[in-house]
Parts: structure tokens; sequence; C-alpha cells
């Protein structure tokens, strides 16, 4: 077995990896006779019920035996002795990953005897120090979820939180970016490249058997603070299907308190599945072998209206009238010597500019709202139609087991959603058609060499592609236009000519910016886990080795003269510089300001992992287990396959490339403002970023059992790293440069069809790329628990504190920031005096999390469910990943409560099937009518809790430290935290949503200094949501029924604000509340599913399952 083990390991190294682990539950035990002593040779079987898979072990000589690769679901434990009654476990129920204790006490007797006890399914941990939850379909089926994606049910359970940093970061505990995982099957859907997961592969639910979640304490099989692990459902020897429609209506959802008028539009999210044995007619019989399962979901919708509402220039405007504009501006003509008035205030057609007419005939509607001889804000209204915008999702998966020894498994997922919206707010410009398209799968195949030596290999993908296509075609609208002067070699990609207006108000001509490929991401994993059951230990060894492939391709978008856009295809800026009036210099064709963009590259990015991993649980003694297991993390930095990636030295001054990129540098780089070496001459590897090979993380967790199974004293502690290492960005600095935009002179050198001219140089400086040090570390989390828990009949308790800290965390920081004080920025010495700022990436953040979390469950006994936690929690921390303190030389200043940790979590779901109709508590002997109305009925419930966020004042104003970058004596404008005065809090009774804090609580900084406000000092407004559902089954045959439900989120319609204003310098709405919480309530489904505070919302659904 050394030679096993060793021959894992080297495996292992050999290849590259992620977060190993395996989606098997294990059945453990001790056989003993009627006086407690060991019995050698029992033979035990596990029997799923479901598709009769058979599965055997023996005890050993320490009496223990063990069984592992069992799938999900429903078995029949069986033991056989010699001289023995035969010992039967009925309805053992397992999780995913659970490892069940079932210790068997064997009767004298003959085997024709049978002793039998019920198993049930355990509802506390026996054996390991992990702290997980397990929802089953049922559950996940019955809870009253609108929008029933794997997050919402994620939110469900105490101690996770959604991070205030985006929707596709979650906290476990007091987790931090980049430090949790998903996985379905066993195989990740993080995108592998920034610890998010690519959500669309589990934004549906009727696919999955199982959700588990490990909140703390993961054993050294799992590199990930916090696992989501999704099982999918599969076929089973009798044919199950169902299909199904959810319903909702505009009449189902509240207003929104903030809003004038209610969510418009119908939705429907229909679906079905089927399951069973692969059968063909005289050809194959599958059942007891080989099964398969599919299923179909969908989201469609009614129109979607869309209101646009641009502001565009008056008809006479176009036709260079100009008797009517604001202020009764004259009309000059700049090409006339002294630039005299033009007659009438009007410009002859002659010296209308053909691409400007062009331009206002292709994309500006004549206004059509208000008095439409005279300029006002939005004159023009439209209500555009166009079809709803749906999401497709669908899975199958294959089962097959070719004998006792040999089970394999595959699953595909497809998702696709579209996104279909008009392009801007001129309705001329037309609509975009994005598609995004996700993928995953895997193949799992499991191979038992001895009753004690087991082993199992995965192999899976996940695929993202998100592309970006505006609704022009930026090639097309060049040649429409006749435009000139434009970068070469233009791509075939959507843009558009850019107009852009200087105290006028039009409407600018943009629209969406190109991007192909989209965020693309390929994750490929290759796994495998060894098991061994040898005497009192089951030891396991593993290796995963992951692929990360990125692609991004975009225009740039970089000086862009509208906010958002791209200068790809040109841009113009028109003002009054000419003629007195934006839009007549228009009209001639004489812009203010003109940029334009040479064609970005598209970034590739190519990253191997590599994990090893090895553990030992330990049966110390019948009442006492060890689980004891050491990680190994070799995760080298993703490198740009093109060698577009940089840093800036701060040790040399100069930016660093790849060994041969330097014939990749921008001929317009400006070599005299910074110097260029590369990665060799700086001593670095082509990643830029040297690798962390230190990465071990011991895992250690023991279970006490001093009174039986039914309690247990449990601890652990173990130490994760973070998941994706950082890395040398890919920049376009200095490989894609763009010329300064472009000022016309007062005797204009560009007008249209003339976009840039050619005589133009380069940029005079750059934008520095991120120093990064070369030696940054993998930030590293210990993470501790002390658990408690009893179960008592149906019912189970527990009681647990866990720790959280982070160590050595990635942030960043200005190194070329001066010292605060009352001397102006440019007379103070700097490290690198001719440049602004300079980001550097480095370690030293970190946090601790506490918390005491109390639980109390009850699993489906009598027809009731439910679930009730309380977390009190505290998390102080000071920056994580891509944060950075006012004061760069003060860190300890942005030390405070963690803004997304809330200081009281409940949380709470309960399932109660009402025990009426037949064979019920009550009116068991109705009549078939009576019985028909009163039976069948469920109810479920969800709440809750949480304390508000620990929000951060702002103040916006000129520069009182004079550490904020400026070319002059007069200090920049910047945004930093104020001086605080007095607790900023207002009693609960006094606070408004009008006046959620006391603003007077602050001031501005004093000069020469920063504010003395810390981070966290406000309270924001908690959460309080009651969530209800309402079903009615009605069975049509024995294995035919109907199910009709209704489901509403925020039943009672409390109002659940969102955040304040915290910018105590915006006077009039500093402390102000202005919108409620983003949960999924509208009809279209948007919002963040782990936010439960939205607006009442009902919906209904209709299922027919068999």
């Amino acid at each position: 077995m050394r030679r096993v083990l060793l021959a894992a390991v080297a495996a292992g190294a050999l290849h590259n990896s992620t977060f190993a682990q395996t989606t098997f539950a294990t059945i453990t035990g001790l056989v003993t006779d009627p006086h407690g002593a060991v019995m050698v040779g029992t033979i035990v079987t596990a029997t799923r019920v479901d598709n009769n898979y058979v599965y055997t072990a023996k005890s050993n000589d320490s009496g223990y035996y063990s069984i592992g690769q069992l799938l999900e679901g429903e078995y029949v434990v069986r033991a056989e002795a010699p001289g023995f009654k035969t010992f039967v476990i009925e309805s053992v129920r397992l999780a995913d990953q659970e490892l069940r204790r079932l210790d068997i006490r064997m009767e004298i007797g003959t085997i024709a005897t049978t002793v039998e006890v019920k198993g049930g399914a355990s509802l506390i941990e026996t054996e390991k120090a992990r702290i997980s939850d397990t929802k089953d379909a049922n559950i996940i089926k019955n809870l009253p979820l609108n929008q029933r994606s794997l997050w919402d049910f994620v939110g469900q359970n105490p101690g996770i939180v959604q991070a205030a940093s985006g929707t596709a970061t979650r906290r476990f505990s007091g987790s931090r970016n980049n430090q949790s995982d998903a996985s379905v099957d066993g195989i990740t859907i993080s995108n592998g490249r920034d610890g998010t997961q690519i959500t669309p592969l589990v934004n549906y639910v009727e696919s999955m058997a199982e959700v588990r979640v490990d909140m703390a304490n993961n054993t050294a099989e799992f590199g990930a603070l916090g696992q989501v692990t999704v099982i999918s459902k599969s076929g089973t020897n009798e044919l199950h299907g169902s299909a199904f429609d959810y319903y909702q209506t505009p009449i189902f959802v509240s207003r929104n308190p903030f809003a004038s008028s209610g969510s418009a539009g119908i939705t429907h999210s229909p679906g079905a599945t089927i399951g069973g044995p692969v059968w063909f007619p005289h050809l194959y019989n599958g059942k007891n072998k080989t099964f398969f399962f599919f299923s179909y979901e969908t989201t469609r919708g009614s129109q979607v209206h869309d209101l646009v509402n641009p502001t565009v220039p008056l008809a006479s405007w176009r036709q260079g009238i100009f008797t009517s504009t604001p202020g009764s501006v004259t009309i000059k003509n700049p090409f006339a010597a002294g630039s005299p008035a033009f007659a009438g205030n009007t410009i002859p057609t002659a010296q209308l500019n053909p691409v400007a007419q062009k331009i206002q005939d292709l994309f500006y509607p004549l206004p059509n709202f208000g008095n439409t001889s005279v300029f006002q804000s939005q004159n023009y209204r439209q209500l555009l139609s166009r079809e709803f915008d749906p999401s497709i999702y669908w899975t199958s998966r294959i089962d097959h087991r070719f004998s006792e020894r040999d089970f394999v498994f595959g699953r595909f997922t497809w998702a696709k959603q579209y996104t279909r919206t008009w392009d801007d707010n001129l309705p001329t410009i037309g609509r975009i058609q994005n598609v995004r398209e996700n993928q995953g799968a895997n193949i799992s195949y499991s191979r038992t060499f001895r009753p004690n030596l087991l082993n199992e290999f995965r192999w899976g993908f996940a695929y993202n592609d998100q592309p970006r296509n505006g609704a022009q075609n930026g090639p097309a609208v060049v040649e429409e236009l006749g435009l000139q002067g434009l970068a070469p070699n233009l791509p075939d990609v959507a843009g558009i000519f850019q107009v852009a207006w200087s105290g006028l108000g039009l409407q600018s001509i943009t629209q969406q910016v190109w991007r192909h490929p989209g965020f693309k991401n390929k994750v490929f994993q290759f796994q495998d886990d060894m098991s061994w059951f040898r005497g009192r230990h089951t030891l396991k060894a593993g290796f995963v080795v992951a692929r990360t492939y990125y692609a991004d391709g975009q225009v740039p978008t970089a000086g862009s003269l509208v906010s958002g856009g791209s200068n790809l295809f040109g841009s113009a800026q028109f003002s009054n510089k000419y003629t007195g009036f934006a839009y007549s210099d228009f009209l001639l064709g004489i812009p203010t300001t003109t940029a334009r963009s040479f064609p970005n590259f598209v970034d590739h990015e190519l990253r191997w992992s590599y994990d090893l991993f090895i553990t030992d649980e330990f049966k110390f003694s019948p009442t006492l287990t060890f689980d004891l297991g050491m990680r190994y993390e070799l995760h080298p930095s993703a490198v740009n396959t093109d060698g577009y990636n940089s840093i800036f030295d701060i040790g040399s001054g100069k930016i660093v490339v790849p060994d041969g990129s330097m014939s990749k540098v921008s001929a317009i780089f400006p070599q005299n403002y910074v110097g260029i070496e590369t990665a060799s001459q700086a001593g670095l590897p082509n990643s830029l970023v040297r690798t962390d090979k230190n990465n071990f993380a011991p895992r250690i967790g023991v279970a006490w059992r001093p009174f039986g199974n039914n309690t247990v004293f449990r601890g652990g502690f173990g130490i994760f790293y973070d998941i994706v290492p950082e890395t040398s960005a890919s920049n376009s600095v200095p490989f894609a440069l763009d010329q300064p935009s472009y000022t016309n002179p007062t005797t204009p050198n560009v007008i249209l069809p003339l976009v840039y001219p050619s005589t133009t140089a380069g940029p005079s400086t750059v934008t520095l790329p991120t120093a990064v040090n070369p030696d940054i570390k993998i930030p590293y989390s210990m993470q501790y628990n002390a658990t408690v828990e009893h179960q008592q009949g149906s019912t189970a308790f527990r009681l647990s504190y866990i720790g959280t800290n982070t160590r050595h965390g990635d942030y960043m920081y200005n190194i070329n920031q001066p010292l605060p004080s009352t001397t102006p920025y440019v007379n103070k010495p700097r490290a690198f005096p001719a440049y602004p700022a300079i980001n550097y990436l480095t370690n030293g953040a970190g946090h601790q999390y506490n918390a005491m979390t109390a639980e109390v469950k009850r699993r489906g006994a009598q027809g009731l469910t439910y679930q009730l936690s309380y977390t009190l929690a505290r998390d102080i921390g000071d920056l994580e990943r891509g944060q950075a303190p006012e004061n760069a030389y003060d860190r300890a200043r942005e030390r405070g409560p963690w803004i997304d940790i809330p200081t009281h979590t409940v949380t709470g779901n309960l399932i109660w099937d009402v025990p009426v109709g037949r064979g019920k508590r009550f009116l068991s002997n109705s009549n078939a009518f009576v019985n028909v109305l009163a039976s069948g009925w469920s109810t479920s419930l969800i709440y809750t809790y949480r304390r508000g966020r620990f929000l951060s004042p702002q103040w916006t104003g000129p520069d009182p430290t004079n550490t904020a970058f400026t070319s002059s004596t007069t200090p920049a404008n910047v945004t930093i935290r104020p001086d605080i005065l007095v607790d900023p809090n207002l009693p609960a009774g006094q606070r408004t949503v009008n006046e959620w804090f006391d603003v007077n609580a602050f001031t501005k900084p004093a000069a020469g200094r920063f504010g003395t406000s810390g981070p966290g000092v406000i309270i924001g407004p908690p959460v309080n949501v009651w969530d209800a559902g309402i079903f009615k089954a009605f069975p049509i045959k024995e294995r035919v029924s109907i199910r009709w439900e209704i489901t509403a989120i925020n039943v009672l319609n409390h109002p659940n604000w969102s955040d304040p204003n915290t910018n105590i310098s915006q006077t009039g709405n500093a402390g102000v509340i202005s919108s409620v919480g983003s949960a999924a309530s509208n009809v279209s489904g948007a919002g963040n599913p782990l936010d439960p505070s939205g607006a009442r919302a009902f919906r209904t659904g209709l299922r027919i399952e068999f």
C-alpha cells in the first residue's frame, strides 16, 4: 500500500490541480457481539434502494467495517455472521460526502432470524470537525423561493452572507474574496481566475439531488474555506418525471415604495424532467445497472416595453436654422474673415457638412414630445417593444455499473442567456444581440480493487463565454459616413462613430462596446482519489490537476470621449468654440476635440495548478476519532500566452515585460518617459511573479462521543490558502497605446470627414502598470471551531464557535504617495517624482472573524422539517484583495468592523405537511370528496434577519492632505473619510429614510491630515423578511399527482431599506435612503439571490409528477 500512496503523490506532483474532492458517501462502524467484544469477518452490505446497487465489506481485525464510494440516497444496510441473527438497518439516508457511523451490535441466533432497526437521516456529524448543511431535492422543491437558483438556497445557512464587493462573492464563516468554491458532481464551476463562480451553471435546480454547504473546517480534500457541492439527479429503477410551469404577473408584485408605478410584464418558467432505467425493447434492459436522467428548464415572458427619452436636436436646427436657441445665441461663420454672423442666424444649405447631415439623419429622430419648436430636455419619447430575453438550461446524466467493482457516470449541463435590449437611449442605434453560453460536464469512474481499497477518477470542465455586441457595425458606419484619419487595420466588429456635446445637453451618440470573446473561461480538472480502509485507519490520498484558460477581446475604452464607449471608430466632441453654438459647430463639421484608438489585442491567459492531499481518519477508540490531513498546493501565476503582461519594477523604476515581448512594444511608446526591460534583465520569470512553493495546509479534526453516538464534541483546525494567486495583469501598456485626444486649433485642422490629423505625435506619458511584489505570497487563513451537537429523536441541536483569520492578505497601496501635510503636492518629495500614483501590490492585510452559532433542526419526522439558527459574529480587519488604504503609510487606520458581516443573524426555514386527510391525524376517516379537498396540503416558511452593514462615511472636496496627484499647487478633488465628532448612529426610533444617521456627527478633515473617522462607524438598515408558500397535491393515480402552489417573498411586505448615502458632502442627500433591497422580486428575475429584501412578490406554479 505504501507503493500505492507514493504513486498517487507522484502522479499529483507531475500534474496541476485545484480543489480535490469526492462526492461519495461512506458508511463505517464497529461490529460487536452481545458482550461488546469486536467481531471479525462480519459481512456488511449496503443496498441502494433506487437502483439496487449492492456494496459489500467485511469487519476487520479491529472489528471495524467501511463501505465507500456510495451515491447519495436511501440504503438498506445488512450484517451477517454465522451463529448470529441478521442485522438490518432500514431507510438509511446518506447525503453526499457524508461519513455515517452505524455501529452494529449482533445478537446470537440463526441467520434466518432478522433484527431490524430504522436508520433515517443523520442530523449531526459524528466523525469530522467540519460544519456543514445538506438540503435534498424535496426541501429545495418546497422552500418558498421565487428564484430557484442555487444561491437562494445557500443563503439559508448560518454564517453565509453576500459580500458587499459583488453578487459573485459570498462569505462563508468569515471567508474573504477568493476563498470559496462551488462544484457540481465534484467538478468546480469557479472561473479559475478570480475565485468567483460561473453562476448560470447552477441557476436552475430541477436537476439537483442535493446541495451541500461546508461552512467551516473542511478536510484536506478541499482547498477552500467555504465549499458548495451540488449533486445532480440520477435515474432509478422506476421511470420518474415531471412537467411544470411557474407563473408571475405584475399584479403579483407590490410596488417599490420609491417607484411611481409597479412592475410590468409576465414571466413563465416552464420545464420538465424524466429519468429511469435505460431500456431498448428486445435489445437492452438497464434495470439495476444503467440509468438516465434529463431535465429542461427555461424562463420566458411577455413582450418587454422600454421607454427611450433622449434629448434630440430641433427640426429647424437640422436645417441650419437657429432662430430658436437657448439664450438667443448669434451664430457666427468661422470660415469668413472676422467670423461674421450668418444672416438670419441660418447656415446656408450649401455650407452644411454632408457627414454631419448623414449623422443626424441616421441617428437623431425628430422631437415628438412637448413643444417641439422649443428646445427642452427629453423632447423625444417612444415606447419600444421587444421580445423577452429568455434563458435556457438543460442537464443530462448517465449512470452505469459494470459490476460491483466498476461504476461510471457522466453529466453534461448547457445554459444560454439572451440579452437583446435597445442599445443606448437612441432608438435609431438598434438592439444588441448578446448570448451568454455556459457548459459544464464531468465523467467519474470508480474502481474497487479490494473491499478495502477503492479508487475514483474524475474529469470535467466548466465553460463560460459572455460576449458583448453593439448594434452597429463599426466598419460599415465608417464607410457610410466616409470617415478618414482613423487607425489602420480596423477590425470587422461592432462599433460606431461617437458624438459628444459640451454645454448643450443633447443625447450623445454611442453604443455598447464590442467584446468577443468576453470573459471566456475554460477550466479543466483531472482528479484522482484513492481510499484504503486498514484496521482503525481510513487513509485517503489524491491529486487534482486544473488547467484554466481565459480569453477576453475588447475594443479599447481608455480615453473615450463618451463615458463607457470607445474611440476605435472615431469620436468627436462639439462645443460653441467656432460658431458660438455647439450644434451649428456640428453642422459645419468642426469638432472641438477628436480621438481615435488603435485595435487592442485579445488577452489570452493560461494557468495550471497542482494539489496533493492525504488524510487519515483514525478511530482511536470506539468513542474518539481523529481526522488528520495534509494538503500541498502549487499554484503558479497565470501567464499571457502572447506575452502581453507587464509590471512596474519599483527597484529599477522601469516597466518589465516577458522575454520576447520587446518587439511587441507600441511604436508610439514614449521611451523618454519610462524605460522598459525584459524579465531576464529584471531577474524574473516570464510570469513576472515568482511561484510561491511553500503552501502546506495541515488539517486536524477530533470527534468525541462519550455518551454514545447521539452526542458529540467536535473541534478542528486548518490552514487554507487563497484559491487563485495574484498575477501580473495583461496590460495595454506598453503594447497597445492610443494617441492623445486632439484639440482643434482656432483655425481648425480637422473638419469632417477627417477625424484625426496624420501629423499628431504619440502620447508623452502613459499610465504605469501596477507594481507587483515579485515575491508576493499566496495569502493563507487559519480556521478553527469547537462544536457540541446532540440528537434527540428527530431533532438535533448544535452550538459552535468558529474563528477565521487571514494572514499575508494581498492588498495594494500607492508607493508614490507623499506624506500628508499642508505642503502642496507638487512641492513634496516622492519616490518617483516624474510619475503620479503607482499602485504596489503586496502582502500584509488581514482580519479576525469570531462567531457563535446556535442551531436546532428537524428533518421530516411527522411531516415537519425545520432549521433555525442564530449567529453572533464580529469580523475586524483592514483590507482585502483589490483594496487600498487612504494613507499608504498607515494600513492600521483601515482596521474596523467588516462591512458585510452582520453582528446578529437569524435564519430559519420550515416545511410542514398538514396532517389532514385519510391516514393522517385529522379527518383520517373522511369520505372521498372531503379527502380530496382537505388532504395534500403543505406550507413552508423562511425567515431572515440580519443587522445592518457597517458603513463608512465619505467626504468629497479639495485634498486636505496634499497626497493626491495634481500637476499644480491646486489640490486635487478627493473622496476620503471625514473627521468624526460624535456617534453618528441615531436611536432606533429616530431613524428615517430621510435621515438614517446624524450627518452632523462628521465634518471635513482638518488641513494637512486624513480624517479621524474609522471605517464601518455607521450601522446600516437591517434585513427583516418572511417568505411563505402554500402547496396542494391532487393524487390522480397511484404514481401520478398534480401539485399547485403559490409562494411569496417578503410576504408581509416589510420595507427593507438599502444603505443610505454616506457622503456628507452631498448636501440634501447625505443620510438619505433612496431604494429598497435588491432581491429577485420583479418579474424579470433580476436581483441579488442572497438579498431577500425586495418588495413582496407572489408566484404560482403547477406541477405534474409521476
